[in-house]
């Protein structure tokens, strides 16, 4: 009896380590598919194109694949802004819809809410492994002005 206990004691044991053994490497070798950046009010001031420090990055497979990259910001007080991305530092690029409307042509002295959606492929410059994204634009002119409120950057891998 005492070694039926012991074996099967033995046995549990065994069974712990290698199921703990497992699960962290399968934690190790875990990609993210999703970052998401929530920040508050800062104003830009500027010409396009000046990075805007806001960034995420996803972690892209052996074969890269479509990310989907969408900002999220109210904005007030602005002169016609455009907004872009820089893919791993390179420029400043839009990749779909840039411009934020002057505020003025909107008529409002509160916040207005804009969105925007890039669709990058592997042809854009996704390579395997880390790729970060990072919010760029500026206005016109080195004067023009956007007040940023909440806002979000999200950046999530399209399987």
């Amino acid at each position: 009896m005492k070694t039926f206990s012991k074996t099967k004691r033995n046995i549990v044991s065994l069974t712990t380590v290698v199921l703990l053994v497992v699960s962290l490497a399968a934690s190790a070798f875990a990609v993210p598919k999703q970052q998401v950046l929530l920040s508050t009010g800062r104003q830009l001031t500027g010409a396009c194109c000046f990075m805007w420090g806001e960034s995420v990055s996803v972690t892209e497979p052996s074969i890269p694949v479509p990310v989907i990259v969408t900002w999220s910001a109210d904005f007030a007080e602005s002169d016609e802004f455009l907004v872009g991305l820089s893919l791993n530092g390179g420029q400043c690029t839009a990749y779909g819809p840039r411009v934020i409307p002057w505020q003025g042509v909107l008529g409002g002295d509160g916040y207005m809410n804009t969105t925007r959606q890039w669709v990058l492929t592997p042809k854009d410059g996704l390579v395997r492994g880390t790729n970060t994204f990072t919010l760029c634009g500026g206005g016109i002119a080195n004067s023009d002005i956007i007040t940023i409120g909440y806002n979000t950057l999200a950046v999530q891998i399209n399987k």
